[in-house]
């Protein structure tokens, strides 16, 4: 059995490492792809080169900790850009989600492609401004307890899918997000039971 183990890792090592940073990127949480670092010294920093990256939080006593070892996974990363991040948070009535905005940055600095944020708490997060011109995203998906507060018009010059899923806006912050997504092609709208807007014109 162990010869047989020793094999399976020989052909493994074998295996190109990018084509191994894409098989990682199937995994469903980026925790799942950090371990892997222990199956041997090929394996140690491959997770680096993984684009895609999923955090899932469920309420606990460690928010800080989480959004610590969101924001020191994202600054490890040796890949070209990001392609994809996902977060995934459930808090209490008591968490507080500060470095919400600082991890949004830190993507942006990254060049990501897809971004897709899903809160769930008693109150609300207020969306990220960083995101106002993020000129790297083409996809991003918002999901849940976000307050959309854009007061001016955005710059989301490669924006083609946005998701507005359950969040919180008005009129205003409709126009000038959708005033500055020029390259748009597909739009999906949950909305919000709360929310007063029904109407969403987009400009060409």
């Amino acid at each position: 059995m162990k010869k047989r183990c020793g094999q399976s890792m020989d052909r493994i090592s074998q295996v190109p490492d990018a084509v191994l940073a894409k098989i990682l990127s199937s995994l469903p949480t980026t925790k799942g792809v950090v371990a892997t670092a222990v199956l041997s010294k090929q394996w140690r920093f491959l997770w680096k080169m993984v684009p895609k990256l999923t955090f899932r939080y469920n309420g606990g006593n460690d928010i800080h900790g989480f959004s610590d070892s969101v924001r020191r996974t994202m600054l490890s990363l040796e890949a070209l850009y990001l392609q994809s991040l996902h977060l995934d948070v459930s808090l209490g009535e008591d968490d507080r989600m500060d470095g919400f905005g600082e991890l949004v940055g830190i993507a942006c600095g990254l060049h990501v492609r897809e971004l897709v944020l899903e809160l769930s708490r008693p109150g609300l997060n207020r969306y990220p401004i960083i995101l106002d011109n993020c000129q790297s995203l083409e996809t991003l998906k918002l999901r849940g307890s976000i307050a959309l507060e854009v007061p001016s018009p955005v710059s989301l010059t490669s924006l083609r899918t946005l998701h507005l899923e359950d969040v919180f806006y008005d009129s205003e912050s409709v126009v000038n997000l959708l005033s500055g997504c020029v390259r748009l092609e597909n739009l999906f709208v949950t909305r919000n039971s709360d929310n007063g807007v029904e109407t969403f014109t987009v400009m060409n």
